[in-house]
């Protein structure tokens, strides 16, 4: 599998200028094409974008992108993302049954909080010994949280989805992680 991975539809986000720009004076957000991310082991996903002045740009940090035209404000890193990249080898997933829908997010102890949340797509390594242990596996989803527009890229676990027309949430449900490695032969 890829270490550069493409999206699967483009996202249209906007970029912090400090990450992107020499210019110290500039302060608005620079709108982007969100076209594709890389993983490498110990890093924080990477972002690369296409900005309207016909620049690429890889490996952005996900705080450095807002899903809105928004009055930049910094948000530290390790609270949008849970951890870095634990493999080179991944792959981009979007099901068109969860995209779009909202969720409730979940803190890092798997409490409830008052944010919501949209679903953007997920990032599932391959390969490596965290994604071949099914007790650790899980898809890292990028969510727009609602009230800020930033993005964040949450394990399966800490997100609750809210199907309207198939869920019905009433907290934490109690799930268990899978353990075995189930195969016919």
């Amino acid at each position: 599998m890829a270490h550069n991975l493409a999206l699967p539809t483009h996202k249209y986000v906007y970029v912090a200028p400090h990450f992107v720009l020499r210019d110290a004076d500039h302060e608005a957000l620079i709108p982007a094409v969100w076209y594709g991310v890389s993983v490498t082991p110990g890093r924080s996903l990477g972002c690369h974008v296409l900005l309207e002045n016909g620049a690429m740009v890889v490996d952005l940090p996900l705080h450095a992108l807002r899903s809105a035209l928004i009055q930049w404000f910094p948000v530290p890193l390790g609270e949008v993302v849970s951890w870095d990249c634990y493999g080179w080898n991944a792959e981009v997933f979007e099901p068109p049954y969860l995209t779009g829908l909202d969720v409730m997010i979940l803190d890092p102890c798997h409490e409830m909080t008052s944010d919501r949340g949209t679903l953007w797509f997920c990032i599932d390594h391959l390969t490596d010994g965290f994604a071949m242990e099914p007790s650790q596996h899980k898809h890292l989803w990028i969510v727009e949280r609602q009230r800020d527009h930033v993005l964040m890229l949450l394990p399966q676990d800490r997100v609750i989805v809210e199907e309207a027309s198939f869920t019905v949430t009433e907290g934490v449900p109690p799930i268990k992680r899978q353990d075995v490695v189930w195969s016919a032969e």
